[in-house]
């Protein structure tokens, strides 16, 4: 199976603008997409899905259950089902979800 950024779906939010490579209807046991980042993701939390992030390039923290964590280039965040998590900075990321998560599947956190 192959997905390539040229067939992905564009979401573009205040923080960051995302490509989604594949939806969960897809492929249900993972998806992944490709993060832009220009200031940060709000906190939220994904239902029942491990989330990794593998930094390509840039420097940022994510705030992962009251911590801080600073990242740079081919540093890899695993964020378990239910964590809480944000992240600032400006980055690329590449984001894996397994299984494949929706945008039901996360929720913002206030």
């Amino acid at each position: 199976m192959l997905f390539s950024l040229q067939n992905a779906q564009k979401v573009s939010r205040p923080g960051f603008t995302a490509y989604v490579y594949n939806s969960k209807e897809e492929h249900p046991g993972l998806n992944t997409v490709y993060v832009d980042c220009f200031a940060g993701h709000e906190k939220v939390y994904v239902k029942n899905s491990r989330r990794l992030y593998f930094v390509i390039e840039g420097e940022g923290i994510f705030h992962l259950n009251g911590e801080e964590h600073a990242v740079r280039p081919n540093d890899v965040v695993v964020i378990e089902p239910m964590a809480e998590y944000a992240y600032t900075g400006k980055m690329k990321l590449f984001e894996v979800n397994c299984p494949a998560t929706g945008s039901e599947d996360e929720v913002e956190v206030t």
